[in-house]
């Protein structure tokens, strides 16, 4: 890139003269060596605050707006079966299965995630995220044509498989494209319309229940699906220069490590979707389930850290500082609770609230709305301030006030406290949303990019997983305990083992006469109660873990490469840019 105006000939010869005197500093060097303010030289400080932002050219832009609007699509799925997913178990008749059709769909998310980070690094950006794309699209026609909820949770793998790759891609091309500081306000801006696809999603799905068919929540992705995978055909131009043939980087993609990661995840979230509705805690196979896959972590982590793995897709130097291995949990705990209130308030308001889906989706609004500005303002703040660590404190903090605060919801509850209570959580989660990956990418070399991205994709998917499912499992099993008190046999075979979520509208409740409707409203709110209670737990978990990382100050240059960015043009009209001087400072915990 061009040199930033201002560094001068003082940052320039202390640039070459650090590339001749030393390696560049590595994710092992000792914690504060590489990347701590006052090491630096006395006139580093007055020279980097000279430094203006990476300039963009239309190329640059164009390759943006794409991004953005396939994240978009991504988005607008995953939030958009939230408010029809009642009315698509009970079309289908899927009873305690409904929750496959969500969980399926970010266990495939999460399963390929990492690999999706590796096969970045070995054939580059464009294809795969172009293919992703295409994939996430046809499953979502499968899904839209399903008349069995066998068919529809297929549909949704294939969804699973391309919104891995949307999700992990779209996030490491812009790493690769941005210096760290920049970072923050382009992930506020990419944040602000995944979350608006989050905004619309819950509206426009209780929408095409009530007034189309449940069967829309999917469909609508298909031309939104095709137009983004045409506009990235033609604008997404990137380069990539990875040495070796074919064959060469086939031997490079861990195997054993992906299929170990995958088996893991799956056992475990067998054990969580089905202890406890279908079977309890302790029947054998919900037991062998869950020890099958807490030892397959186990035996992953030791794999991918032996000399059996030469190529690992999570290298455990991902994990080698505390700043980046504190991030990573907070992204799990955070999306945790993201999913916990996304799938759950609109439970909340269709069960005790008694109203329509669509009305659901519109007391939503102010949670999303504001969880979209927050992301927006969080983003910002971390470039202006080129630190994140407040940020963290803040958003965490509120989401686990919050949070506590949700467990006063009843039947009774005032429209101006609901929403109150929503933008105090939703500025929690927002405000930390696009700095998590900087906390992460701060602390390592940007040689880790790819894989650093695909492992925080993967952190969120199986948050995500753990996000829908534990308080589902809390859910049932509170309704469970509390079914007994019903005297309607019926109403008590509807809402016990997984039946209470699919049953939760007006129209089931105002079924049964007045004493009944009382009861089975009671219950909804006890067990939401309970829901919101476990709820905190997660939240002051990631709360304290934020104590532990240190608040790096963002780097603003960005390391000069050859095998990732924008295609040079400059090149092909036979210009050279290898002798411009790079003002290194890496960051590092």
């Amino acid at each position: 890139m061009d040199q930033p105006p201002g560094t001068g000939d003082t940052a320039v010869h202390a640039a070459t003269a650090t590339a001749s005197s030393s390696r560049a500093p590595s994710i092992h060097d000792p914690v504060d060596s590489v990347h701590d303010p006052k090491s630096r030289s006395p006139t580093a400080e007055p020279e980097e605050a000279k430094e203006a932002p990476t300039p963009k050219g239309p190329r640059f832009w164009l390759t943006f707006v794409c991004l953005v609007l396939t994240a978009f699509v991504s988005a607008l799925e995953g939030s958009i079966v939230s408010t029809a997913l009642p009315s698509i178990a009970r079309a289908l008749d899927a009873s305690e299965n409904y929750i496959w059709v969500v969980n399926v769909y970010y266990l495939t998310s999460a399963a390929v995630q990492p690999i999706y980070g590796q096969l970045a690094d070995l054939w580059g950006r464009r294809w795969l995220t172009i293919g992703a794309v295409a994939i996430f699209t046809i499953g979502s026609g499968i899904c839209g044509g399903a008349t069995t909820v066998d068919i529809l949770i297929g549909g949704r793998t294939i969804q699973g498989l391309g919104a891995a790759g949307i999700n992990t891609l779209v996030e490491l091309i812009m790493c690769d494209l941005l210096p760290l500081r920049e970072r923050g306000q382009f992930f506020g801006v990419l944040f602000l319309f995944i979350i608006l696809g989050s905004v619309i999603g819950p509206f426009l799905g209780g929408i095409l229940v009530d007034r189309v068919s449940w069967r829309w929540a999917f469909l609508i992705n298909v031309p939104f699906g095709g137009v983004a995978t045409l506009l990235l055909i033609f604008v997404l131009k990137l380069k990539h220069n990875a040495p070796g043939n074919a064959i060469d980087k086939l031997k490079k993609i861990d195997y054993i490590g992906n299929f170990l990661l995958a088996g893991s995840v799956s056992s475990v979230l067998y054990a969580l979707t089905y202890g406890g509705t279908r079977y309890t805690w302790t029947n054998p196979g919900i037991l062998v389930a869950l020890i099958i896959g807490l030892l397959g972590h186990v035996v992953f982590i030791f794999f991918e850290g032996s000399r059996f793995c030469t190529s690992p897709v999570m290298p455990l130097s991902l994990f080698g500082n505390r700043t980046s291995t504190a991030a990573y949990v907070a992204t799990f705990f955070q999306t945790i609770v993201s999913f916990w209130v996304l799938y759950f308030l609109p439970l909340y308001f269709q069960s005790t609230q008694l109203v329509s889906p669509t009305r659901s989706g519109v007391l939503l609004l102010p949670f999303s709305i504001i969880y979209a500005l927050a992301a927006f303002v969080g983003g910002g703040l971390t470039t202006k301030l080129g630190r994140y660590r407040n940020l963290h404190f803040i958003g965490f903090g509120l989401m686990t006030i919050g949070v506590g605060l949700f467990t006063i919801f009843n039947r009774g509850t005032h429209l101006a406290v609901i929403v109150v209570l929503e933008i105090i959580v939703a500025f929690g989660i927002g405000v930390t949303t696009p700095n998590l990956l900087t906390a992460i990418q701060a602390a390592l070399p940007e040689s880790l990019n790819a894989l650093s991205t695909g492992t925080f994709a993967f952190v969120r998917s199986v948050g995500t997983i753990w996000g829908v499912s534990i308080p589902a499992a809390i859910f049932n099993n509170r309704v469970d305990q509390l079914v007994h008190e019903l005297t309607d046999e019926s109403a008590r075979e509807a809402l016990s083992n997984g039946g209470a979520y699919e049953s939760a509208s007006s129209v089931f409740v105002d079924s049964f006469p007045d004493a009944v409707r009382d009861v089975i409203i009671s219950i909804y709110e006890r067990s939401l109660q309970r829901v919101w209670q476990i709820g905190i737990v997660f939240a002051g978990i990631g709360f304290l873990v934020i104590a532990f990382e240190k608040d790096l100050e963002l780097r603003k240059d960005k390391e000069k490469t050859e095998e990732v960015g924008l295609e040079d043009r400059s090149k092909a009209a036979g210009t050279s840019h290898s002798q411009e001087p790079i003002v290194e400072q890496r960051g590092s915990d």
